[in-house]
Order: C-alpha cells, then structure tokens, then sequence
C-alpha cells in the first residue's frame, strides 16, 4: 500500500452484527494514533453493522457512546434463552434509539458525499450504494435498511423513500473493495487489510458477499457472535482486539513508528484504571483481584473512556463477587408454589411486546401484505420460468 499523502483513499467495513465492538477498538487506536486515515479519507463504506461505525465516524459520534449503545443492545439480547430471536427483542427499534439520540443535527450534511450505505432492493436482489441524504431522518432510514436481516430482525423490511431494503451484506458485505485505494476492514480472520490474524489453522477460506473469511474454529466463533452475542468479557477483548490490531495494520503500513505501546494508555498501578468503586463497605477497590468482574488485562491498551464503558457492562452482569455471593443465592428463601402465585409481568414479556409490534404494523397491514404476496409471485414466476427453460434446453438436446 502506498503512502496515504500521496493519493486518495477510501475505507469500507464489513457488516459483522455484535462483532461491531470490534471495530469501536480498531478505530479508537486509529483516532489516537493517526486520525488522518479516517478524517482526510475520501469516502467511507459500510454495510450493515459496518454502516453503524461508518456513520458514527463521518458525524463524529463519540466511540464511547457506541460501546454503551452496543454493549446494552447485547445486554437486553442476553436476557432471553433465545436471544435476539426473542419476540420481545427488537434490535432494529434499539437501533434507531441509539441513533436517535446520539446523532447530531446536522448529521445529514456531514455524511453526504462521504458516506456510502449498502442497501440491497427487495424487488430485484441488486445492490444500492446511497450516499447522499436529504434529513437526518433520511439518513437514519437508510441505516435502518441496511441492518434489516431478513426473518432474524422481521418479515416485512423497511423502506427508504418508499422502496423496500434489507441489509446490505446480503448483496455486498464490503462495498467496493476491489477499488486498490479501499482500505478494507473486517472483524473475521481473513485477506481484509484490517482483520484478526488467525491463530489456528485455517482448513479452507470462502468468500461471502466480497467478504474474505477463513474457515477455523476462531472465526466460527466469531460468526456465531455476530448474531447470538457472547458475554459481555468476550465482547471486552473483541474490542481490545480490534486495537490491537489495528495498531499492527499501523506499523505495517508506516503510518506510525514501530514503536511500544505509550505509557500513558496502559495501568502504571495495580489499580486499575477504568474505574474507582466502591466494592463493600469501606473497601475500595485497591488491585486487579478485586476487580472480578472484567480482567483489567484483557482491555489494558484501550482507551479509558473505552475501559470505563466496558468495565460498566461487564459489572452490571456480575454485580456479587466471591463466593459467599454465588453460594447465598442457592440458599436464597423459596417462593410460594407457583398455582398460589398471581402471573408475574415477566411472563407478560413477550405477549405485550408482541401486541406492540403487532399495533405498530397495523396502519400499514393492508399495504405490506400487498407487497408481500406481491413479491411472492415474483419469487414464484420467475422459478417457474428458470425451471421451464431448464426443461426447454434438455428437451433440445
């Protein structure tokens, strides 16, 4: 790769779901160590979760705030046996939230002509590149459709002025990465410029939608992570990871000095950095054994805006230590038998988030099932018609 001052470049992210914390790593130790690679590129890509930090980055949204955001996302998921499968779970209405509340006003004039959205059409399977946006309400659909996966976030996809859209990794996963000034980004061990290295061996490497993935037990990992999030200490290294190796793709690139970690960035004391609680009465939290909750290893390089976001989530999944903590719970006092018991809101869940949904949709039910059987006999016609001319060509022959 040649010098960045000398040309114009651009970068694009592969959608990757949950693994997203990933690139909230990569791109804090790029913005620390040479920002000039994300400020002065020409045009960023994503798809999916990718078009999340793509966006995030053009309208310079704190990577902080999309830690928190993605960690409470995978907290909510966690909730439920089947995860984001849930009824009660809503991932596309936690996205919009989050975007809601931390993109800025403007956001709009700073992501047109700079960021590229990949969207796939639903009428025809073809991939959209949508880079200019006329609101901020504009652009916040467009992000919308291009994380919709079909049937794991719903059956009737979104619009984006008045077309239907699904995600854009089910087209083009790493939009335009064949483009030799592309810098590609990815969160699966890989040919991406900017991947994980793998560190077992590798038996095969498949393509998905432009997106280079090598077959090990790593990246099976990684891709089940992507749609089923794993703990919130697994997503912490995901993160640290993902500065990690981004601070490699710097140095192999001579962006930066082969040079140590700075000081500054790790823990000069056995306190560790990313928090000052509280653990019981009159007992500060004084050394990394103490801290069982998160491994202050794990995150050591990171930021400490990044170890504070994450250091919160892991606590609030483990807010007991020790073992007198663990053991009490077994020990806690039995309910009354539960035919004594009135129905508890809990087992509500999922009836009332579904009635929601299902209120939601109504104003637009008539219209959707429209398209819906619409698309049906589209799929269908144009099988039948595959099938007819397969049963033509054998019956020339």
């Amino acid at each position: 790769m040649s010098s960045l001052r000398e040309k114009e470049w651009s970068i694009s992210f592969a959608g990757c779901g949950f693994m997203g914390i990933y690139y909230v790593g990569a791109c804090s130790c790029i913005l620390e160590r040479f920002p000039h690679l994300i400020r002065n590129a020409s045009k960023i890509y994503g798809a999916s979760a990718g078009a999340l930090m793509a966006a995030s980055l053009v309208t310079r949204v704190p990577l902080e705030k999309c830690c928190v955001d993605l960690m409470y996302m995978a907290k909510e998921a966690r909730k439920h046996k089947l995860g984001p499968l849930h009824p009660s779970y809503n991932l596309l209405q936690l996205v919009k939230e989050s975007l809601l509340a931390c993109l800025p006003s403007d956001a709009h004039l700073l992501a047109s002509g700079k960021l590229c959205v990949s969207l796939t059409r639903v009428s025809d399977g073809k991939n959209v590149l949508v880079s200019d946006f006329e609101s901020r309400e504009d652009l916040i659909q467009a992000l919308l459709c291009s994380c919709f996966v079909p049937f794991y976030c719903g059956v009737i996809p979104p619009k984006y002025r008045g077309v239907h859209y699904v995600d854009g990794a089910v087209s083009d996963n790493l939009p335009r990465c064949h483009q030799r000034s592309t810098i590609t980004v990815s969160a699966y061990a890989g040919e991406s410029d900017l991947c994980p290295r793998a560190n077992t061996p590798s038996l095969h490497q498949v393509r998905f939608n432009n997106v280079s993935i090598q077959v090990n037990s790593e990246n099976m990992y990684r891709v089940t992570s992507t749609f089923f999030p794993p703990q919130p200490e697994a997503m912490a290294e995901f993160c640290h990871n993902g500065w990690m190796d981004a601070l490699r793709f710097l140095q192999d690139n001579n962006h930066i000095n082969c040079e140590p970690v700075p000081r500054s960035l790790k823990t000069l004391s056995a306190k560790p950095a990313c928090c000052d609680l509280v653990v019981g009465p009159l007992k500060v939290l004084e050394s990394s054994e103490d801290h069982w909750w998160l491994n202050p290893l794990v995150i050591e390089n990171l930021p400490i805006s990044l170890k504070k976001a994450l250091c919160t989530a892991c606590r609030q999944v483990h807010p007991g230590g020790g073992l007198l903590s663990h053991v009490s719970v077994l020990f806690r006092p039995k309910m009354a038998p539960s035919f004594l018991r009135l129905p508890s809101t809990k087992s509500l869940g999922p009836a009332i988030s579904l009635a929601r949904r299902v209120a939601h949709w109504l104003p637009d039910v008539r219209r959707d099932l429209t398209w819906l059987y619409r698309a049906a006999g589209g799929f269908y016609k144009r099988g039948k018609g595959h099938d007819e001319e397969e049963e033509d060509e054998g019956y020339n022959q």
